[in-house]
């Protein structure tokens, strides 16, 4: 027993934990894993579309966090190798903002977040708000820019409608 141990109890632990693995992702044949795929990205595109290029946003945030992941979880099951989905964010604009409109990713949980924050001493933390995002430049109490948020590098020059 003691030369088989290791590779026994190998062997065992994926035999037990492997049903636990498959029964995550669905039972679906080839077709109809690419047809709810495939429904699933055109609803994402659907409600990027209605967030990023309309103003709108149609959806709780929760909940399309939750069929992102789903999406990402099914094209894991079905599509190793295809990257996570990621909205097709519209045109960055030319014009640079003065702060850059970045963020961190979504962390799952508290214990996520925890641990993110583990060893940072100089954060900023805000409430988030739904709606869009705009840099505003003021100069000697004048408004002399407002830039739409863009890439969050580079936005679009709104002053004219504003």
């Amino acid at each position: 027993m003691k030369g088989f141990g290791w590779p026994l109890f190998a062997a065992a632990l994926w035999i037990v934990l492997w049903p636990a693995h498959s029964a995550l992702c669905p039972v679906w044949t080839p077709t109809r894993a690419s047809e709810e795929i495939r429904r699933l990205q055109q609803q994402l595109q659907h409600w990027d579309d209605a967030y990023y290029r309309q103003g709108q946003s149609p959806v709780a945030d929760a909940d399309y966090d939750s069929l992102q992941q789903r999406l990402n979880h099914w094209q894991h099951c079905f599509n190793p190798p295809q990257p996570a989905y990621a909205p097709q964010l519209p045109g960055e604009g030319e014009h640079l903002h003065p702060v850059a409109h970045t963020g961190v990713k979504k962390m799952r949980d508290k214990l996520a977040l925890a641990y993110w924050m583990q060893g940072r001493h100089d954060l900023w933390v805000q409430p988030k708000v739904d709606g869009i995002a705009v840099s505003l430049v003021y100069r000697h109490g004048k408004l002399v820019s407002l830039l739409s948020r863009g890439d969050g590098l580079r936005g679009e020059e709104w002053l004219a409608k504003a």
